[in-house]
């Protein structure tokens, strides 16, 4: 796959992975503590319907048909992106209930960080960190945008730059099945702003 399409196919899934937004919208509109009640059913309905995936082979080809290139090949056999956003999302309500810019920073973070790291780092990535896939141009836009985000939300310069520095941390470590960007991301965002706001 030539380079321009690799990095049109990778627009699409960040595109798509903005519907992680959608959890800050529910946030907002049913409030701490009905937003709980209506995660507890959602996020079993989503690890059923992976779990079930993972089992039943017609189903997963019937979803990744479904998704096309928003899929990635290594979710066939893994749980998809979906499950660690809505775990993330979840821990974080519970985790910061009322305090609704800790909650917007952390998923405003995930959605927009990792997206510009993504893109920019495939875009731009010249230089690789420790031999790994990822790069300092797209980590370096990942801070950049999770600053910016934390100066939007209502926090500090300083608070805001311990937050996007836990957030570009979790989006450079290597993905495994207890540690995924999409899950941890906002939890580590929100929490370092909280510790260095006090």
């Amino acid at each position: 796959m030539t380079p321009g399409k690799e990095l049109l196919k990778e627009a699409g899934r960040k595109a798509f992975h903005q519907l992680s937004l959608a959890y800050l919208v529910a946030y907002h509109l049913l409030g701490y503590p009905r937003i709980v009640r209506w995660m507890i059913p959602w996020t079993i309905f989503v690890l059923a319907v992976e779990t079930a995936r993972l089992h039943f082979a017609g189903l997963n080809r019937f979803l990744f048909n479904a998704l096309g290139a928003l899929a990635r090949p290594e979710e066939t056999s893994h749980y998809s992106g979906i499950v660690y956003t809505t775990l993330g999302a979840f821990i974080l309500f519970l985790a910061f209930k009322t305090q609704s810019a800790y909650v917007a920073a952390g998923l405003f973070c995930v959605s927009l960080g990792d997206t510009a790291a993504a893109l920019v780092g495939k875009s731009f990535g010249r230089h690789r960190i420790f031999g790994s896939k990822k790069s300092v141009e797209g980590s370096l836009a990942c801070f950049i945008v999770c600053a910016c985000v934390g100066l939007s939300t209502g926090f500090s310069l300083t608070t805001a730059l311990a937050g996007a520095s836990a957030g570009t941390l979790i989006e450079f470590l290597p993905t495994t099945i207890w540690l995924n960007d999409n899950m941890w991301m906002p939890i580590a965002v929100a929490g370092a702003l909280r510790l260095c706001a006090g």
